[in-house]
């Protein structure tokens, strides 16, 4: 796993309270312990290293408590971890501060790993599929229409609403629903947000981390969405649905994943807009937020859009 910066020393100096609260971790231990802050936009993260052994300690950003629902990501944090795609969970507090056993050599698969890295998407795509395929569920349900309508209320409340053009854009996503709903899939075990950063790359296997949006949720919304955060192509879509059935994919799974990918977008940009009305740094949230959404308008107004829906809504 890549470190960014050390953070602020108060910052470090919260790290290691919360770790000396951790049953089995002392203040002094805590205390004598190396932290280095790890990647992160809204939770601070770092690996912990302890003697001869390494951590990871995540410690949830401000005002995550009101929007995650921290029983469920315990539960489904450790059935992934149970079913071998995401590391150990060592502890997990009521207040979501979540102790893990780290992954060592571990790289983001960010586009730039994918690009550089022979066999990245397809390690990638083997733990999602490794994650569908589990023999477990979920303790939670993820609804991206309900997710989307949650969130331009949030803005609204935040006196924050999308322009215009955005708002367009909403509701050209808001009516692929009844397209997708004609013939709903069976609900499967999905991270729902598996960005670069929270798939980890160690050249062998992809692990999973970060199970706060997880649930039970169609399939392709994982892959949908992992490939919009991985700038992928017509060509890396192919090769990514190859690699996840193991053989080309048919038509109609194909189209499912594209209709799904601007709806990704317009989720993805809502969450960056809430991240710019709550005043939160860290990221250049208003920039994404511009050029995702500007991403997901012109995916659905090229003419290949119309025959993935007529494709997805006919099954």
């Amino acid at each position: 796993m890549n470190t960014s910066s050390t953070g602020s020393v108060a910052d470090e100096g919260d790290g290691r309270r919360q770790l000396a609260n951790v049953p089995g971790f002392s203040r002094e231990v805590a205390n004598a312990a190396r932290f280095a802050r790890l990647l992160g936009f809204t939770n601070r993260v770092y690996r912990v290293d302890i003697d001869r052994r390494s951590v990871c300690l995540r410690i949830p950003g401000d005002g995550a408590a009101a929007k995650i629902d921290r029983l469920a990501e315990e539960v489904n944090a450790r059935l992934a971890a149970k079913a071998g795609v995401a590391p150990e969970v060592l502890y997990f507090g009521e207040d979501g501060v979540m102790l893990t056993r780290f992954i060592e050599d571990a790289t983001p698969l960010r586009p730039e790993r994918i690009r550089g890295s022979a066999g990245a998407l397809q390690r990638g795509a083997t733990a999602l599929r490794r994650l569908h395929d589990a023999d477990i569920a979920f303790a939670s349900t993820f609804r991206v229409f309900e997710t989307i309508d949650a969130y331009v209320a949030s803005l609204q409340r935040l006196r924050h609403p999308p322009s215009d053009a955005e708002q367009a854009t909403i509701r050209e996503t808001q009516a692929l629903r009844s397209a997708l709903e004609a013939h709903p899939v069976a609900p499967r075990p999905c991270h729902c947000d598996p960005t670069g950063r929270n798939l980890l790359d160690t050249g062998e296997r992809v692990w999973l981390v970060d199970w706060e949006y997880s649930g039970m949720n169609d399939p392709m919304w994982d892959l949908a969405y992992f490939s919009v955060e991985s700038l992928l192509d017509e060509a890396g879509d192919r090769a990514l649905l190859t690699a996840y059935f193991e053989h080309p994919p048919e038509e109609k799974v194909a189209a499912r994943m594209a209709v799904l990918k601007p709806v990704a977008e317009v989720m993805a940009a809502l969450w960056a807009l809430i991240q710019v009305a709550e005043g939160k740094t860290g990221g250049d949230f208003s920039g994404y937020a511009k050029t995702t959404f500007k991403r997901a308008a012109e995916r659905m107004g090229v003419a290949e859009f119309t025959k993935h829906i007529a494709a997805v809504r006919a099954g």
